[in-house]
């Protein structure tokens, strides 16, 4: 049977869909979004609720401490062992998430690209410590501009990693990663959810009005009082990486909030880009009063 695999942009509403369908399918959700995999990072990364959780058990969230990196090939080697878990006990796995390279990486497994060089890494660290993570960005753009494309100017582990392949192999990780892939343990069954663009951007900024009133400044206050680095790729996500800089004084609030609801909106624009080139996948509006119905009863689950 195919994995029910729920997809599509941020804020979009999966969640509450996953929720919903492993109500009445003693389902068990795996997550597949890089920034809940971070422990004491809970409101900006708008975690499973309490309720949510006491619903459906919730896997590969609250397990990553913020300064710690990790891999989509981890990912996908540790969703794969939470699946057949799930199935051994006879419960039913669904994949829950918008980051589009664990999906992938679980799905449309590669070559095992060379592991982790701490050397290397640190020699990186040592030249964004002096010359910004800007300039690691130019220096992948010359030798591996595919890569460059697909990910941020921000993006300081992706970036890091596209660096410190092409120094171990010499070949570009674009070039690695487009190989032949090997066979899936396991296939998708994909739904992708999205809504009107209007409506999905009004969700967004609704969204991030409410983490800012639940508290959000002060989890990050918090994090920066209990010595995590600015720097780390946790704290350099969309929302936090905003109200680091309001709290280290660069942004008024009203500005970090208009930062952050802007670079979600182009977060979710390019989420919907990257779903859309998958082969198959069906987009359904969240909304849709019969939706659970029709997943559960289209999918075999």
């Amino acid at each position: 049977m195919k994995i029910l695999t729920i997809v599509g942009p941020t804020a979009v509403g999966k969640t509450d869909i996953a929720v919903a369908i492993g109500a009445r399918v003693s389902g068990e959700i795996i997550s597949a979004d890089s920034r809940q995999i971070y422990r004491h990072l809970t409101i900006g990364t708008a975690k499973p609720t309490l309720k949510q959780q006491r619903k459906v058990r919730f896997h590969l969230i609250d397990f990553v401490e913020p300064g710690e990196d990790y891999s989509c090939g981890q990912f996908a080697r540790d969703a794969e062992q939470r699946i057949e878990n799930i199935q051994d006990r006879n419960r039913t796995p669904i994949v829950c998430g918008g980051t589009g390279l664990y999906i992938k990486a679980l799905f449309h497994p590669l070559d095992e690209l060379p592991k982790s060089n701490r050397k290397t890494k640190e020699h990186l660290q040592a030249m964004i410590d002096k010359h910004g993570l800007g300039y690691l960005y130019d220096k992948l753009q010359r030798v591996d501009p595919t890569w460059a494309k697909r990910i941020t100017p921000q993006d300081k582990q992706r970036i890091m990693r596209g660096l410190e392949v092409y120094k171990i192999t010499g070949k570009p990780l674009s070039r690695l990663i487009g190989k032949k892939e090997k066979v899936a343990r396991f296939l998708p069954y994909y739904i992708g959810l999205n809504l009107p663009r209007k409506m999905l951007y009004d969700k967004i900024n609704r969204r991030f009005d409410n983490m800012i009133e639940q508290g959000l400044v002060g989890e990050v206050d918090s994090l920066l009082a209990h010595g995590f680095d600015p720097r780390s790729n946790a704290l350099r996500t969309i929302g936090y990486k905003e109200i680091v800089e309001h709290l280290q004084g660069a942004l008024t609030l009203d500005k970090a909030i208009d930062k952050a609801k802007r670079r979600t909106r182009n977060f979710a624009k390019r989420q919907i880009t990257w779903f859309n080139n998958i082969p198959g996948l069906t987009w359904h509006n969240p909304d849709d009063p019969v939706l659970v119905d029709s997943i559960i009863r289209r999918s075999g689950i």
